[in-house]
């Protein structure tokens, strides 16, 4: 008897995942001819030349107005480009950026997957439940202040000094994926849960055994551990910018305890930036300039004279995030995609 497909009206999620992001600055354009469809394309345009990408792509929980963790670097993040600046990262127009590639993603995606079309509401819904939790992941806030500061000390330096920029990129992803090969080679991660510290394993290893023609063969497989992350919601406090936040947070604030799986952020990042370095090697891809983040005020310089603990304070990641424009984004979208419908109408005629 012949069965209806089951019509799918969101990603399928798990709720004891606590999906976890964060964002790393790429060096290549978007790829917008690397789409199957047309109006996949004509979004991915409009964001070609936006270096900030989200890692992992967790379009899922946008477009099914779901929670997700926005991992903050620990301390604002700067870098002496020379002697007579700093550069420092600007969280806000960082986060702009960001969340603008997230929901431009999440529109693509979800039409090509779902065929349905991101809802404001939705949006809003996820917005919402996201922007005031906190996840205490504290390697992991550590190493992505270190490929924030990698490419300051890489490419702002060689943009503003006038080095080689190609050379720059190269050293760039080589630190970063440097960075994810030791820690999924050391495989230990630190989980502080409840005040308490413990080393655990980012993967188990299991050897597997395979008959394939009257022999036994045997493989190694990596298996991903889930592992605990504690996490508070701030909405009724706000983040507090203070130099104790994890300490008085964790005495003042009720947590919850759910899962993630961190290996997934440095393997997905260590193959993107091993991509990039055959693309560098091939030169068939122009690096996208660094001033554009100068541009957009996502990095801005500072004398060392100005640079103190009030100063950087300013530049602090423990923020609600109040100042990024969601509405803006969702805008853009609408408005992109109104433009290529009337465009096919025109061309219809």
């Amino acid at each position: 008897m012949f069965q209806r497909r089951k019509t799918q009206y969101k990603f399928k999620t798990y709720k004891s995942d606590a999906a976890p992001f964060f964002f790393f600055i790429d060096i290549f354009p978007l790829d917008s001819d690397n789409f199957d469809s047309l109006r996949s394309s004509i979004l991915a345009n409009q964001i070609k030349t936006n270096p900030i990408m989200p890692l992992p792509m967790r379009v899922d929980r946008v477009f099914n107005g779901e929670s997700s963790i926005v991992i903050r670097p620990n301390a604002p993040i700067s870098f002496p480009i020379n002697d007579s600046i700093n550069a420092i990262i600007n969280p806000i127009p960082f986060f702009q950026l960001g969340f603008e590639k997230l929901l431009f993603f999440t529109e693509m995606r979800s039409h090509e997957k779902l065929f349905l079309p991101l809802k404001q509401e939705k949006v809003n819904q996820w917005w919402k439940a996201t922007r005031f939790l906190y996840g205490n992941l504290n390697q992991i806030e550590e190493d992505f202040s270190a490929f924030l500061r990698a490419y300051l000390y890489t490419m702002i330096k060689a943009n503003v000094n006038d080095e080689d920029i190609i050379g720059a990129a190269i050293e760039y992803c080589e630190i970063v994926n440097k960075i994810c090969k030791e820690k999924m080679m050391r495989n230990s991660i630190l989980v502080e849960t409840n005040q308490n510290q413990e080393k655990v394993k980012l993967y188990r290893e299991k050897t597997a055994k395979y008959r394939t023609k009257l022999k036994t063969v045997k493989k190694i497989e990596y298996h991903p551990e889930l592992i605990d992350i504690e996490v508070y919601d701030l909405s009724e406090n706000g983040f507090l910018n203070r130099g104790d936040f994890k300490e008085f947070i964790a005495e003042n604030f009720d947590n919850i305890v759910i899962k993630y799986i961190p290996l997934l952020l440095y393997d997905d990042l260590q193959e993107c930036m091993l991509q990039n370095l055959n693309l560098l090697e091939t030169n068939e891809i122009e690096v996208l300039n660094p001033s554009i983040l100068l541009e957009k005020n996502v990095i801005i310089f500072k004398k060392p004279e100005e640079i103190h603990n009030e100063e950087l304070n300013k530049y602090s990641w423990l923020n609600d995030l109040n100042e990024v424009d969601i509405k803006s984004i969702f805008d853009s979208i609408t408005e992109t995609l109104t433009h290529f419908s009337k465009k096919n109408q025109i061309d219809s005629l």
